[in-house]
């Protein structure tokens, strides 16, 4: 299969919807939003176009969802005054499809051939282009990534102050519920929590992070050590508040503040971090407890790496990446780290994995700012516009016919 069709397969993954579409008449009205209509001709086509690209699951579930979001980026987009003209969707499907080494012509054949008419894949491509624009419009300065904020991450500058926080976490993996259950929970969590007492018991209660059983507390962590997204969501609380739900890879998290400090910063210097890590088997539940004997068992990597035979040859895998590229979930847990220190957290559903931090590096590879840079600010814009994307679903009138 090629590149391409897995990168579209990933995206028309995380869409989920609870409603079949009525297949009545086949250009009748099947959704409505706000003032848009979505029909029933068209959550066929997309049902086609998933098709054709390897989606697997309840594709008429996923097609309803990607639509209506279409529909709100479209309608965001006209709001703004923002167009994708023919050239520059001729433009985008190029780019699309030299991913798979084909030519836009040869993409939209490929489509044919599989019953979506190219029409539908051209509506597809001018959707994420107008977001795109919507999106860098919208929050492009807010996204920026200054030279300041660079040597803050980076670690580099020699007489600086940096500011950490002390935060409570509550980390409910999707897998354990399901996305739509997950994701409802962590809202309501997220929107009537309003003590430390209140949050504390709802960890203990729903977390399955490691800091469970104090209440969701971690001790002070560095914002430059956080992921851009969450740190973003946490300097903008008052000691006491709750973050919306935040999603970490394979879970979603919401975070209350508790304190905030401004300290001066060590003189070390940190660019990249070196990093082992071991899955954990989940069978008969006792992925928590093996994790945790595995931990007790281990004071350096290389232990780790001895002590993960347990679960089979070879069962560790080693890291060394640079901080904008660590995965969000694994950054969370090894911000809270020391050198030689380890913990758990999810990988994937109902799946965990102890992580050790085994050294942060200081070399700084050529590139390596301005290849952060654009790390940082695609997370950042990415994580605006997810937000923007969620309050324009808060906002609209779905009606299903």
């Amino acid at each position: 299969m090629k590149p391409w069709i897995f990168a579209l397969t990933a995206l028309c993954a995380a869409f989920f919807s609870p409603v079949l579409a009525a297949d009545n008449n086949p250009y009748g009205v099947a959704i409505r939003i706000n003032d848009r209509v979505i029909t029933n001709f068209e959550i066929k086509q997309r049902i086609l176009l998933l098709r054709a690209f390897g989606s697997s699951g309840d594709l008429n579930k996923m097609a309803e969802d990607q639509l209506i979001d279409e529909r709100l980026r479209l309608q965001a987009a006209a709001d703004a005054g923002l167009v994708i003209n023919e050239e520059e969707l001729e433009v985008g499907i190029e780019e699309f499809a030299a991913r798979g080494k084909l030519t836009g012509k040869q993409l939209l054949q490929y489509v044919k051939a599989r019953g979506a008419e190219p029409e539908s894949m051209r509506d597809f491509v001018r959707s994420g282009l107008v977001w795109r624009s919507v999106v860098h419009a919208r929050f492009g300065a807010k996204a920026s990534v200054t030279d300041t904020e660079l040597d803050t991450t980076l670690n580099l500058a020699s007489d600086r102050v940096q500011e950490s926080v002390l935060i409570s976490e509550i980390q409910l993996p999707l897998g354990e519920r399901g996305n739509e259950t997950t994701l409802a929970l962590a809202k309501r969590l997220s929107q009537t929590i309003k003590s430390e007492g209140a949050f504390a018991a709802a960890a203990r209660r729903y977390s399955r992070a490691p800091s469970r059983g104090r209440g969701g507390r971690l001790n002070w962590v560095p914002v430059a050590s956080l992921p851009p997204a969450l740190a973003g969501q946490i300097l903008a609380l008052q000691p006491g508040e709750v973050t919306a739900p935040v999603t970490l890879t394979k879970s979603v998290g919401i975070f209350q503040l508790r304190a905030i400090r401004t300290e001066k910063a060590t003189a070390e210097s940190m660019v990249s971090i070196s990093y082992t890590q071991v899955p954990v088997p989940t069978a008969k539940g006792r992925g928590v407890e093996q994790a945790v004997k595995l931990i007790s068992d281990v004071d350096t990597c290389a232990d780790l790496r001895a002590k993960s035979e347990r679960f089979g040859e070879n069962a560790f895998t080693d890291h060394t990446v640079d901080v904008a590229e660590i995965p969000a979930n694994a950054a969370l847990a090894l911000a809270n780290l020391d050198r030689n220190e380890a913990t758990y957290y999810t990988i994937s559903s109902g799946a965990i994995a102890v992580i050790m931090v085994c050294d942060r590096l200081r070399d700084l590879p050529e590139g390596t700012r301005e290849n952060l840079r654009n790390a940082l600010f695609n997370r950042r814009i990415s994580g605006f516009g997810d937000g923007y994307l969620q309050e324009l679903r808060g906002d609209a009138v779905i009606i299903y016919q």
